[in-house]
């Protein structure tokens, strides 16, 4: 079974996520700060994809997030999300083969990507 993190300080989104995600069988997870998801991340080896805001407040961003999640699970899918990042910084900043969805985005447009992204990772 696939497990994902999703990254986001917004506790409602991020359990909104995770309850979309776990309706289409996926085991979701949540943290809400990116020092909780740079203590998770290594415990969790078999981890296949990270969902992660790209906004984490004052703190290193989505960007530095997913960075440090493909130097440990260098296999990782990364989905980044934000309101206020444009598609023009996911190009400059983030990693290669990702996806990005601008906020605010239905939970099955999330799904989907991740889907597609969690399929050409088996490929």
């Amino acid at each position: 079974m696939n497990h994902v993190l999703v990254v986001e300080d917004d506790r409602a989104l991020g359990e909104l996520v995770c309850d979309a995600l776990a309706a289409r069988g996926l085991v979701a997870e949540r943290v809400d700060s990116d020092i909780a998801a740079y203590r998770r991340i290594p415990l969790l080896p078999t981890l296949a994809a990270l969902i992660v805001d790209v906004n984490l407040g004052a703190a290193t961003t989505g960007f530095d997030v997913a960075r440090f999640a493909r130097q440990v699970i260098p296999h990782i899918a990364v989905v980044f999300m934000s309101g206020g990042t444009q598609a023009a910084a996911f190009r400059a900043h983030g990693v290669p083969d990702s996806d990005f969805l601008q906020k605010p985005f239905r939970p099955g447009d999330l799904a989907g990507v991740l889907a597609s992204r969690l399929a050409a990772k088996r490929d």
